[in-house]
């Protein structure tokens, strides 16, 4: 078993010992309706989260920052879709705003920047923690157009 699971379960080794005694002599309210693995994972997750102590926001944020990075069972192709010449989609934003607008609300109108995209597909025969390989971004594409079997396409915008 994993040490971070160990750590874990060790101080709740009690409590679940209660929650099974409980369980066993139909003293729990649930007894009659859930069997004790049910019971013993149901208490185990509420007393995990609604026991738990609190962590700050800056902390969960820092936490929800790590990247992994590209590892695995994917193909991902970066690309950066240049700034277009034309101001239309520009335009049609700020005309919708203005559409909108109630009062003499101001805002700055932003500058059209480049957008950077990822195509995303399943990579076959490879495993869970296999490194990305080291190919340009057009191999990338390349490689995970030959691995496609259906239609659908995900592109994810940042």
């Amino acid at each position: 078993m994993d040490a971070s699971i160990l750590s874990f379960l060790i101080p709740k080794v009690p409590f679940l010992l209660k929650t099974a005694l409980y369980h066993s002599l139909s003293l729990s309210p649930t007894a009659s309706k859930w069997d004790l693995r049910t019971e013993l994972t149901i208490k185990l997750i509420r007393e995990y989260v609604c026991n738990s102590k609190p962590t700050s926001i800056s902390k969960q944020q820092a936490m929800s920052l790590k990247d992994s990075g590209i590892k695995g069972k994917m193909w991902i192709s970066k690309v950066t879709f240049p700034t277009p010449e034309e101001d239309d989609s520009r335009k049609a934003v700020v005309d919708a705003v203005e559409a909108l607008k109630e009062g003499f609300e101001n805002y700055t109108v932003p500058d059209l920047a480049p957008v950077e995209a990822e195509w995303t597909g399943w990579r076959k025969d490879v495993g869970k923690d296999a490194p990305r390989p080291d190919l340009s971004e057009s191999e990338h594409y390349e490689h995970l157009m030959n691995e496609v079997s259906s239609d659908i396409t995900i592109l994810y915008f940042h």
